[in-house]
């Protein structure tokens, strides 16, 4: 008996100390110089041509099953084979955001990319990829140049510059806090960390 007491009161303990786990600015996170979101949004920046975007997409997705309606994806332009490709592949994530096919369009970009190490450096190989997932090459076309596709793109581009991103994958929590992933290099539990930190902030 007493030494189910003793289990049990360990327990307790253990979990009063994980509940209790405490996260610092300038360590975990950073205060950013920006108003504070008006609804709860996670936002993970993004380029296709990341290996540490790839290496992180699992992470990324359990974030988006805990945080549902306030996780999102914003893609980056700042990285590039070719002159102009960075911007062609956000303009490709808006469209793949409108056609609701952002997941099986991303899963295959980065699998050619990373997984089969065939770069993806040209609009005709991007179409190609749209194909695959089941997008005509008409459809494709005409909307890679829609205009709420360019605006959305270009709209991202700039959250960019406001935000000041400059590495990926960034992750922003309610447009003010900057999650700082070197602060978690030692985790024992990453993604339960940062859910604490983004529960948190």
């Amino acid at each position: 008996m007493l030494v189910r007491i003793t289990t049990l009161v360990c327990a307790l303990f253990i979990a009063v100390t994980l509940q209790a786990k405490e996260f610092s600015e300038n360590k975990h996170y950073e205060v950013l110089d920006n108003p504070a979101s008006t609804t709860p949004e996670i936002i993970e920046y993004f380029s296709f041509y990341c290996m540490a975007c790839y290496r992180f997409e699992p992470i990324a997705k359990e974030l988006a099953a805990a945080f549902p309606d306030a996780f999102k994806k914003s893609h980056t332009s700042g990285l590039s084979p070719k002159p102009g490709m960075g911007s062609k592949m956000t303009q490709a994530y808006s469209l793949a955001l409108m056609l609701n096919k952002e997941q099986v369009i991303s899963e295959k970009i980065f699998k050619q990319q990373f997984g089969q190490r065939q770069s993806i450096d040209t609009q005709e190989k991007i179409k190609d990829i749209f194909v695959q997932a089941g997008v005509s090459e008409s459809e494709f076309k005409r909307g890679f140049n829609n205009f709420s596709v360019k605006a959305r793109a270009k709209q991202m581009e700039k959250d960019v510059r406001d935000k000041d991103i400059t590495g990926t994958p960034t992750l922003i929590v309610n447009g003010k806090y900057k999650i700082l992933m070197n602060g978690f290099r030692d985790s024992d539990d990453l993604i339960g960390d940062l859910k604490q930190v983004m529960s948190k902030s």
